[in-house]
């Protein structure tokens, strides 16, 4: 064993749970993550709590370019799309001129993937409060894309988010079936909504890719590592 491998470094709010039990299960041979957290005032799904993640995210960039990272991604999705429409890659153009690591925000790998496998009209499916699901309507409307109706756990902390079973993620999306069939997409959002395991199956179902926050995340870092991803099991975008 040795350590000339390709290196994902992964930032996360520091209730994040799912990146790192996540990514790892459909890394390629060569590639993988070293991760680092963030400093939140509270676990209180807000958008002052994430915004304010934002604060710690240089220091927690300085850290992690001790591990020597080739990519760089800042792994929320609410955190870099609630700091106003087209901000969604301030954060990332931040850490790559401190560090001098190419960066990405989550929210940028989400739009990236969506065109990738060519939506327009998007089931969105989120753990967040009301509030949070409306300004990511907004958000993806802004980008070009509709979102004709969404469904929502409505968590109110991060702890509600994580005690959420994949398969409890996938059984919200097979209820919503009949309005998804109007749809060319389905998009899960939030980076510790555990659901990798379920896309393969909700993709045969439903007819139409499915786009998940963790999952358009690995997809965008090993995209920018060049590395190929047809023969990782995680949904037709890798395809």
């Amino acid at each position: 064993m040795n350590n000339d491998v390709k290196r994902i470094g992964v930032i996360a709010p520091p209730a994040n749970v799912a990146l790192e039990r996540e990514l790892p299960r459909y890394l390629p041979d060569g590639v993988v993550t070293n991760h680092n957290r963030l400093s939140r005032p509270e676990a209180k799904l807000t958008k002052e709590s994430l915004l304010a993640m934002g604060d710690s995210a240089m220091r927690a960039a300085t850290d992690l370019a001790y591990a020597r990272p080739d990519v760089v991604m800042y792994g929320c999705t609410s955190g870099s799309f609630l700091d106003g429409f087209g901000n969604e890659t301030k954060i990332a153009d931040r850490i790559t001129g401190l560090i001098g690591v190419p960066a990405f925000t989550t929210s940028t790998a989400v739009l990236e993937a969506l065109r990738a496998v060519g939506a327009r009209r998007v089931f969105m499916v989120t753990p967040y409060p009301e509030d949070m699901n409306e300004h990511e309507v907004k958000f993806l409307a802004h980008h070009g894309f509709e979102v004709p109706a969404y469904d929502s756990f409505r968590c109110a902390v991060s702890e509600q988010i994580r005690a959420i079973p994949s398969e409890d993620v996938a059984a919200l999306v097979l209820r919503n079936r009949d309005t998804i069939a109007g749809c060319d997409a389905v998009f899960i959002s939030c980076t510790n909504l555990l659901v990798l395991d379920q896309i393969e199956a909700l993709e045969e179902v439903l007819g139409v890719p499915v786009v998940t926050s963790n999952q358009a995340s690995l997809w965008a870092a090993l995209r920018r590592l060049q590395v190929p991803t047809s023969s990782i099991a995680c949904g037709r975008l890798f395809r």
